[in-house]
């Protein structure tokens, strides 16, 4: 594997917004994808989505599908679904078409590919049983706020708890792991919350929310504080915080982590060395 990622400026590349993945964050992220512990990821996602029903729903939609490893999967795991792929990049949309022409079938009747920036809350497409939402890099602009700010970013009680999540700190402060100032923390949950809302609208009353998520460690050994920002940015946060209720989109019903080098794709961002260490969490959630 070379170190392709030491010349990439993350920084620089992701203001180019959804493109960035057409060039060098795109290869970086497909030599990543096809590497032994994503692939083992991949087949442990799919597993668990098929665990969740007894028959083959009726929709699926995989929301940042990138090259196509989760959808084949999915395509071939049920094989009576409709699956919609969404994604920013056209290069990665190529990658998962040329795939499925490799797996063969009636993929030209049962996949539709979709090439559209994320969150979209103007798609016309139907109802989803399931969604899968994996490892998630949704590039946002500057230029995109307005977007977000018309789709729950501005919305009062949302933006409420999460100015109390972005300022609050832990008591102990070995147990801190924020390095950023409270306005940028409040930008990311908040921008995170509209993912979720796009989520939520894709998704049928009772569907369910697979998401996996880099992690340090397993959601249950994160502190409260941690905890409330996770369930925050996925919507599934359900009491009050400073007497204020966020909206709720999701219920939470099960969290599993796996340790897994896929954590270095965070690294390789980063640079920061305690990222090398962890995995990620898988969890499943209902749309309320």
């Amino acid at each position: 594997m070379s170190s392709l990622y030491k010349k990439i400026d993350f920084e620089q590349e992701l203001n180019l917004g959804r493109k960035a993945y057409d060039d060098l964050v795109g290869q970086w992220w497909y030599r990543q994808s096809v590497n032994s512990a994503h692939l083992k990821a991949y087949r442990t996602i799919v597993k668990h989505a098929r665990s969740l029903f007894d028959k083959d729903p009726k929709v699926i939609i995989d929301y940042g599908c990138g090259p196509g490893h989760v959808l084949t999967r999915l395509y071939k795991s049920f094989p009576k679904s409709e699956i919609i792929g969404l994604d920013g990049s056209s290069r990665m949309l190529e990658l998962t078409e040329r795939r499925l022409q490799q797996i063969g079938g009636d993929f030209d009747k049962r996949v539709l590919l979709v090439e559209t920036d994320l969150p979209n809350f103007s798609l016309s497409l139907p109802k989803a049983d399931l969604l899968v939402f994996v490892f998630p890099n949704i590039v946002v602009r500057g230029d995109d706020q307005p977007y977000y700010d018309a789709h729950g970013y501005r919305k009062r009680k949302d933006r409420a708890v999460a100015k109390y999540l972005a300022h609050a700190r832990e008591k102990d402060p070995e147990e801190e792991t924020v390095v950023d100032e409270p306005e940028v923390l409040l930008d990311s949950l908040l921008t995170a919350k509209v993912i979720s809302r796009n989520l939520r609208k894709l998704l049928r009353r009772g569907g369910a929310c697979l998401r996996a998520e880099y992690s340090n460690a397993d959601r249950s050994e994160l502190t409260k504080l941690v905890q409330h920002r996770q369930a925050f940015e996925e919507g599934s946060l359900k009491k009050s915080l400073r007497g204020t209720k966020p909206k709720r989109l999701f219920k939470l019903l099960y969290s599993r982590y796996y340790r897994s080098k896929v954590i270095e794709d965070v690294y390789h961002q980063t640079r920061d060395e305690s990222d090398k260490t962890g995995g990620y969490f898988l969890n499943g959630l209902k749309a309320v």
